[in-house]
C-alpha cells in the first residue's frame, strides 16, 4: 500500500532532502553501533549458557553477515532464505524459561505460524505442551522436552532440532524457528514500548510464581489496558486463574493475542522510524533469542506482511473440549493429551492446511449430489461400520445399508463404484476422507434376482438396493476417521 504524500509549501526542497539524509545517517549509525555491542553480549551470553569461547560463538551469531548485507545489499554466493515465490512459509515458534528456570528448556509455548505471501494471511495455532510426543515402541514423551533433549545433545542448536522432529511428527515442512526466554520477552517488550492488550475477560491468578520459586498473586481486568514486559509475561505465563482462564488451552489463546500485538507494534511506524529502539531490539535479539533468521530476513517479513489485515488473522488451539481433537490420558503417572485420531490424520490436516476451518473442511468433503453407500465392515473393530456410517452423513452422503463384510483384516479401505465413473466428483471426496483406495466392479444378478459383487479374492458381498452407488469395505486405513 503507497504512504500518501504530503506537501508542505513553507519548507524547501533542499530542507527537506537535508532532513532525510540526517536521519538515514543516524539510523544507520545506531542500528550498526547496536549491531556491533550485540556481537559482544550475544557472544559472551551464548559463550557463559552453552560453556564455549566467545571467539567460537561468533561464528554462530547472524550479526556479521546482516552487516555485510546492509552494506553491500546481499551475501556473497548466499542464496536468501526466504524468496518471493514462497507462497506459505512456516514458524515454529518456541517460549522457554531460559537461565536462573527450573527445566529452563522445557518450551512453555509452542505455536506453529503460517504466512501465507501470495494472499496475505497469517494463522497460529498453538500446540499443547503436554502433547505426548511418540518415541516409538509405546513410548511417549512430554512434547515440550524435545527442545530441551535436543539443547542438551546440541548446544545452540536445539530450537532448530526440535522444530524439524515436531514439524516431521506434523507432517509439515518447518521453513524458520524462533526461541525466546522469559527475559528476553519482558527487554523485547519494553524495548518496543510496552504492548496495548485487549484482555477478554477478567480473571484473578492466586498462584503466579515469583523469580525466588514463590506466589504471588495477579490481576487482570477485562478491556484495553497498556503492558509493560512483567505484566505481559504473567499474562501470557498464568496458568491458574479463574473464571475460564486456569487451562493451558485459555493461556495458549493469550499468548496467540500478544503475538498478534508485537507484529502490530513492530509494523508500526513509531517502531521503525526509531533508530535508538531498532538498536535496543537488536541487542535483545542476539542475547535472548535462538534462531535461524536474521534480521535482514524479517525485514523482508516485515515488508511482505504489511498488507495483512489485523482483524483477519486466524488463531486456533488444539484443545480437549467436546468438538476437540485431543483426549486425556496417563503414561506411568504423567498427564499427557493425546490425539482422539490415534493416526494423527486430524492435526496432521490442520497443520498442513493452516487457513481451512472445521466448517470449511466439511464443505470441502460435502456431496455435490444425491449418493447412496453400502457400508461392510472389514476390519476386527466392533461396531466400526456405524460409526463412520455417522461421519459420513455429515457430510451429506446417505448410507443405505450397514453391516459386516464377508471377510475380515482389510488393512485399507475399497470402494467398489458401481456407476461406471459417472458420480466421479463425490468419488473423489469419499476417497480422500477414508483414505480408501479405488476398484471397479460389474454387479452380477442370480436367479432369485439378488444383487453382489466380487470384491478382493473373488469374495462375494451382497447389494441391499439396486440403488447404491458405491460399496465400501472398511479397512484398517479408515481408522482415523473416527474417535475410537
Amino acid at each position: 500500500m503507497h504512504r500518501p504524500i504530503k506537501v508542505n509549501f513553507l519548507n524547501a526542497d533542499s530542507d527537506k532532502s537535508a532532513k532525510r539524509t540526517v536521519v538515514t545517517i543516524t539510523a544507520v549509525f545506531c542500528l550498526v553501533v547496536g549491531s556491533l555491542s550485540a556481537i559482544g553480549a550475544g557472544a559472551s551470553y551464548r559463550s557463559a549458557t552453552y560453556g564455549t569461547s566467545v571467539f567460537g560463538e561468533l561464528k554462530n551469531l547472524p550479526v556479521i553477515s546482516d552487516i555485510r548485507r546492509l552494506v553491500l545489499g546481499s551475501e556473497v554466493n548466499a542464496e536468501p532464505a526466504i524468496t518471493e515465490s514462497s507462497d506459505q512459509i512456516n514458524f515454529m515458534l518456541f517460549g522457554v524459561g531460559g537461565e536462573g528456570h527450573a527445566g529452563s528448556q522445557l518450551t512453555d509455548t509452542i505455536i506453529l505460524a503460517s504466512l501465507d505471501t501470495k494472499d496475505n494471511r497469517v494463522s497460529m495455532l498453538s500446540i499443547p505442551r503436554d502433547l505426548a510426543y511418540p518415541l516409538g515402541n509405546a513410548q511417549f514423551q512430554k512434547i515440550n522436552a524435545v527442545n530441551a533433549y535436543a539443547e542438551e545433545s546440541n548446544p545452540g542448536e536445539g530450537a532448530q532440532i526440535a522444530s524439524q522432529a515436531i514439524g516431521k511428527l506434523l507432517g509439515i515442512p518447518i521453513n524458520h524457528v524462533i526461541k525466546v526466554d522469559f527475559g528476553g520477552f519482558v527487554k523485547f517488550i519494553d524495548a518496543l514500548g510496552g504492548l496495548d492488550i485487549t484482555v477478554e475477560r477478567s480473571f484473578t491468578d492466586l498462584s503466579y510464581p515469583t523469580w525466588d520459586d514463590k506466589w504471588q498473586t495477579v490481576q487482570f481486568n477485562e478491556g484495553k489496558q497498556h503492558m509493560d514486559g512483567d505484566f505481559a509475561l504473567k499474562y501470557v505465563r498464568s496458568r491458574h486463574g479463574n473464571n475460564s482462564e486456569g487451562t493451558d488451552f485459555a493461556r495458549s489463546r493469550r499468548q496467540q493475542i500478544v503475538l498478534t500485538a508485537v507484529r502490530q507494534k513492530l509494523l508500526s511506524l513509531g517502531t521503525l522510524a526509531n533508530p535508538n529502539r531498532i538498536a535496543q531490539l537488536w541487542g535483545i535479539v542476539s542475547s535472548h533469542i535462538q534462531t535461524d533468521l536474521t534480521p535482514w530476513e524479517i525485514v523482508k517479513l516485515a515488508q511482505s506482511s504489511r498488507g495483512i489485515d489485523q482483524t483477519s488473522i486466524q488463531m486456533r488451539v488444539l484443545t480437549d473440549e467436546p468438538n476437540g481433537e485431543l483426549t486425556p490420558g496417563n503414561i506411568n503417572g504423567a498427564y499427557m493429551l493425546f490425539p482422539k485420531k490415534p493416526d494423527w490424520s486430524e492435526i496432521r490436516e490442520i497443520a498442513s492446511n493452516p487457513f481451512e476451518t472445521k466448517e470449511d473442511r466439511i464443505v470441502k468433503y460435502q456431496s455435490t449430489q444425491e449418493i447412496q453407500i453400502e457400508l461392510k465392515n472389514g476390519t476386527h473393530r466392533s461396531g466400526f461400520a456405524s460409526s463412520v456410517q455417522s461421519e459420513l452423513e455429515k457430510h451429506g452422503f446417505t448410507v443405505g445399508a450397514v453391516g459386516n463384510a464377508t471377510q475380515r483384516g482389510y488393512e485399507e479401505t475399497v470402494i467398489y463404484d458401481l456407476t461406471n465413473g459417472q458420480k466421479s466428483e463425490d468419488l473423489v471426496r469419499l476417497k480422500q476422507l477414508l483414505k480408501a483406495t479405488v476398484s471397479t466392479a460389474d454387479v452380477l444378478t442370480d436367479d432369485k434376482g439378488s444383487l453382489s459383487v466380487y470384491t478382493k479374492g473373488l469374495v462375494e458381498e451382497e447389494i441391499a438396493s439396486k440403488d447404491t452407488d458405491f460399496i465400501i469395505i472398511l479397512g484398517d486405513s479408515s481408522l482415523g476417521l473416527i474417535e475410537l
